[in-house]
């Protein structure tokens, strides 16, 4: 089904419908972000542990951003 067929049958819903689609829709990519940060914050924190990264300021990612200009 191509994008402009699932508009033309959501745009044949009721209002109702339409707005209780949307509100799924909304929770949906809300929980697949959530799903996404968390996968983020681990593998930042496995590489951490790894020492394949380090925490700094901003003032010394600037630093180290200038100094490989």
């Amino acid at each position: 089904m191509s994008f402009t067929e699932i508009l033309d049958a959501v745009s044949e819903l009721t209002m109702n419908d339409r707005i209780e689609l949307s509100e799924i829709i909304q929770k949906k990519l809300i929980e697949e972000k959530r799903t996404i940060l968390a996968s983020e914050i681990y593998n930042a924190n496995e590489e951490l542990k790894k020492g394949n990264i380090k925490i700094q300021s901003v003032d010394e990612i600037m630093d180290d951003i200038l100094y490989e200009i």
